[in-house]
């Protein structure tokens, strides 16, 4: 036997290295092709367009067209493996909920249970081999690659930018970098609140299993039973609002990225500074800037409040032992489905 891992990144290693190492190779490939795009759209307009070269134009537009089908391709590749990585764990995390519970039981509880104590809590268990492990899974597909991503990805385009045209990257990442100050405070509330959240709704399974079915039926629902859907009602709005302003104050500040850029570019432009070009390709750059900052969050909150899902498991373990056999997977292509 060994002990179940401390950290939620440890148990997905365990049971995934091979096919986060493929992701991980997949999401590096990918990377280079962040700011070709761009460049490509750039020399259209002030090669082949502002020159009049039709045959340059065509050539740089194949090139572009090439370059999104390679993107497309390695992009499925990898949202391929994530889900395989994905369901391989939620397949593993109810292995282990099991294995902790019933097969590692101590002997005080197994004569406990033989004189009819109660001694698991049926409902917590519902909970954690449905929703808690499926959530879990979700985020294991992209708990490495995500990130990954979406960091080379504003790296890449900002040094791209940065090589264009210093001063107006400045004022892009400017405008973009109060997120990164915003997102930490308001998921700190999202995390405090989906915790208490778990816990309500597991009691709330606890209640249905605790109570005999004789009791419940042609009854007005139980003051035990509204006050817990009231308090995960009232958890629940809190928590969307959090949720809600967060995305308001994010979606400004991207938008005003572009707002920024075409006012001093265009300054520039006008002065025979830069090219128009140049400031189309900033434009774009700003939007491929605005889908990875945007995941980005995205992937902060999914990492914080998976290991805040783990962290609940774990202590409902009455000890972290996990099997020493990896957990087979069975055929997922082929099979007799009723």
């Amino acid at each position: 036997m060994r002990a179940m891992p401390a950290s939620v990144y440890r148990y997905i290693f365990r049971y995934s290295k091979a096919r986060q190492a493929v992701v991980i190779a997949l999401t590096l490939m990918l990377l280079p092709l962040a700011p070709i795009p761009l460049e490509l759209q750039r020399r259209m307009l002030d090669d082949a367009v502002a020159n009049k070269d039709l045959d340059l134009l065509v050539w740089l537009g194949s090139l572009y067209v090439g370059a999104l089908v390679l993107s497309a391709g390695l992009k499925l590749a990898m949202r391929v493996q994530r889900e395989l990585i994905s369901a391989k764990i939620v397949h593993t995390l109810r292995r282990s909920v099991f294995y902790c519970i019933y097969t590692i039981t101590p002997p005080a509880k197994i004569k406990a249970s033989a004189a009819g104590e109660d001694v698991v809590d049926e409902g917590a268990v519902v909970s954690m081999l449905s929703s808690e492990v499926e959530k879990l899974g979700g985020f294991a597909g992209a708990a490495i690659s995500g990130p990954l991503l979406q960091i080379g990805t504003l790296i890449t385009v900002l040094g791209y930018m940065f090589y264009i045209e210093p001063l107006v990257a400045t004022i892009a990442l400017a405008l973009y970098s109060p997120q990164f100050i915003i997102v930490p405070i308001f998921q700190a509330r999202m995390n405090r609140l989906a915790a208490k959240k778990a816990l309500k709704t597991r009691a709330l399974g606890n209640f249905i299993v605790d109570n005999a079915e004789v009791e419940l039926l042609q009854q007005e629902p139980p003051v035990a039973f509204t006050t817990l859907t009231d308090t995960i009602l009232q958890i629940r709005t809190k928590f969307l609002m959090t949720k809600n302003v967060m995305k308001t104050i994010n979606n400004l500040l991207i938008a005003l990225g572009p707002f920024g850029v075409i006012a001093y570019g265009g300054y520039l432009a006008i002065n025979d500074q830069i090219e128009v070009g140049v400031i189309l390709a900033f434009v774009s750059g700003l939007e491929r800037l605005g889908g990875p900052i945007r995941e980005l969050i995205g992937s902060y909150s999914a990492i914080t409040d998976a290991r805040m899902r783990y962290g609940i498991l774990l202590s409902s373990f009455p000890s972290h032992i996990d099997a020493d056999d990896p957990v087979p997977m069975p055929p997922m292509i082929g099979a007799q489905l009723d």
